[in-house]
């Protein structure tokens, strides 16, 4: 028997959608990307839709084996998202290195020259710790992601600068808990519901 998801008193919307927040999915997704999935929103704009980048979807990937011409660099590699998955796109927190990035929060900025990041990697002026790279993207058109809200696919929560920074395959669960009780009953709740 499945669980009915009505029963976890759950509200969906903690917070309005904006760059800076996080989207969290509903336990029993079945959607091999964004199954408990906790997504940075990046850009967010009524007119031309949202845009973000999964953080705690690992992959077993070098940098070196996806870019053959970039310097060695021993940086966490992560699924971003379904769209446009050949493409690499990274966070950080140096902007002093990337004056032309996109601020998100915090110290977190999004994007910069490629060429530069190579200088700074072969110069040593950036660490791994200091850098996230994502393959892909996760994108909605204008009022996808209010609907998917509405249909209860995502809670919308704040997120801090470091678990941006530290995010792993643990943060999903990690998060849930630290929004209360009834989001500790979705972060325990069985990724398959009918082995309830």
């Amino acid at each position: 028997m499945g669980i009915d998801i009505n029963l976890f008193n759950i509200n969906h919307n903690l917070t309005n959608v904006e760059k800076g927040k996080c989207l969290i999915s509903e336990p029993f997704s079945p959607d091999s990307y964004f199954g408990r999935s906790v997504v940075l929103i990046t850009e967010h704009n009524e007119k031309e839709g949202t845009l973000g980048y999964i953080l705690n979807k690992p992959v077993e990937v070098h940098i070196n084996d996806i870019m053959a011409d970039f310097p060695s660099f021993d940086a966490k590699c992560f699924v971003g998202g379904p769209v446009n998955p050949d493409t690499l796109h990274y966070l950080h927190n140096r902007f002093d290195l990337f004056p032309k990035s996109t601020h998100i929060k915090g110290d977190i900025y999004w994007g910069g020259d490629f060429e530069l990041l190579k200088e700074h990697i072969i110069e040593k002026k950036i660490t791994p710790k200091e850098i996230r790279f994502y393959l892909g993207y996760s994108g909605w058109a204008p009022e996808q992601l209010q609907s998917e809200i509405k249909e209860k696919f995502w809670i919308v929560s704040d997120i801090k600068p470091k678990t941006i920074m530290t995010a792993n395959k643990n943060t999903w669960k990690e998060i849930l808990n630290k929004l209360g009780d009834s989001y500790s009953l979705w972060a325990n709740a069985p990724a398959n519901p009918s082995m309830n």
